[in-house]
């Protein structure tokens, strides 16, 4: 093989896949539902991306389902609408679980906010509707599933197989001060019947990392990182039952406690 012909080969290897971004317009009222019902998913001049390639059983392979995607944005939210095409519907996998189970059929988005190309934030959802999260880092060589933030997303079955919607707070998420941003981007599909892994920037199993080889998310303007802070209120109570002592004031029926 010629160096040139090597180098072509390598970069070949090396090309990262951009999507781009789209603001979306202030009086756009979005519903969570998993519908794609709103006019922005179908407007005739929205991009989508596609054309996925297997990572497991068949690396570098087509997947046997596609998957297109596309994402949408304004000063407060991240939108992520997804088609997970599906010609046998009956067979899509809706299996219940806690939040974090990954089970079932899946869709993945995974974001590199700094695009330090080493943590990430990964954002799941299967066809039951079942949210799952948790942050990457050293270039996904550590995962903390522990990691519970606040977004929303709902899923629904339709002829064509199952589409999600997903609306991610920029507060939950970690970028810089740019006008102009460049995220790391990567969405990963699970067909559970045929044990499938798809994703839509192609990552050799012999990859040296993770995060690393993300296609980019392009298209984000003046966005500002918010502010982090939750509340989140609790109540605890316990309550202890026993016999109570005629001569004893203080040892009553039950005792109660609440927090």
């Amino acid at each position: 093989m010629s160096f040139i012909a090597f180098q072509q080969e390598i970069q070949a290897q090396t090309d990262k896949r951009i999507h781009m971004a789209q603001p979306l317009n202030e009086d756009q009222v979005m519903t969570i539902d998993g519908y794609l019902h709103e006019e922005v998913w179908n407007n005739s001049g929205n991009t989508w991306s596609g054309d996925f390639i297997q990572r497991l059983p068949n690396e570098n392979e087509a997947p046997t389902q596609q998957t297109t995607f596309t994402v949408f944005y304004d000063n407060k939210y991240l939108y992520i609408g997804i088609l997970a095409h599906d010609e046998a519907m009956d067979l899509i996998n809706q299996r219940m679980s806690r939040r974090d189970g990954y089970n079932g059929d899946w869709i993945e988005v995974i974001i590199d906010g700094y695009h330090d190309l080493r943590s990430a934030a990964s954002f799941s959802l299967s066809a039951a509707g079942v949210k799952s999260d948790k942050y990457i880092s050293l270039n996904g060589a550590e995962e903390d599933i522990a990691w519970n933030p606040i977004w929303y997303a709902n899923s629904a079955l339709n002829e064509n197989g199952w589409t999600a919607e997903m609306k991610i707070p920029l507060s939950q998420l970690r970028f810089g001060k740019a006008r102009e941003q460049t995220w790391g981007l990567q969405v990963q599909r699970r067909i559970l019947r045929k044990e499938e892994l798809s994703v839509w920037q192609r990552v050799p199993l012999d990859a040296p990392g993770w995060v690393s080889e993300f296609g980019e998310l392009h298209g984000l303007m003046n966005l500002r990182p918010q502010k982090q802070l939750e509340v989140q209120p609790f109540t605890v109570g316990s309550l202890n039952t026993f016999e109570k002592e005629p001569n004893n004031p203080y040892r009553n029926k039950n005792k109660l406690n609440l927090n």
